[in-house]
């Protein structure tokens, strides 16, 4: 278990986390799940993923302002982040900067390939 590597999975959304983190799995990854940025901050103070896979609209902490919170720390500023978002916009702001930003509705394939590259490149 974890041969290929250790994904955050960040994701309000029990289904989709259940359907990513199933996926993930069956591809060889360890897959540590959080609800929202704020669990993911907490993991993050002892874990560190290879990739994270991060929903942009969420309750308590979205995946702005976490992403705006790794970019800045020193120890996971270069952590690789797939943003996955349905907001074609995110009010009047830019979306944050993301290794991958994967539009929701998405191919599971579109997914992997993307997971596999970034944690190729980050190991």
């Amino acid at each position: 278990m974890g041969a290929k590597g250790t994904i955050l999975v960040v994701e309000d959304d029990p289904g989709i986390r259940d359907t990513i983190a199933e996926l993930l799995e069956s591809e060889g990854y360890r897959v540590v799940p959080a609800r929202h940025g704020g669990e993911a901050l907490e993991l993050l103070a002892t874990l560190r993923p290879d990739v994270m896979v991060l929903d942009l609209v969420m309750p308590v902490m979205d995946g702005g302002q976490l992403l705006a919170r790794l970019r800045a720390d020193a120890a996971l500023g270069a952590l690789p982040v797939v943003l996955m978002t349905g907001a074609a916009t995110w009010g009047r702001k830019p979306l944050p900067r993301a290794d991958h930003l994967l539009p929701k509705p998405f191919e599971l394939d579109d997914l992997l390939t993307a997971v596999r590259r970034l944690a190729t490149r980050r190991g």
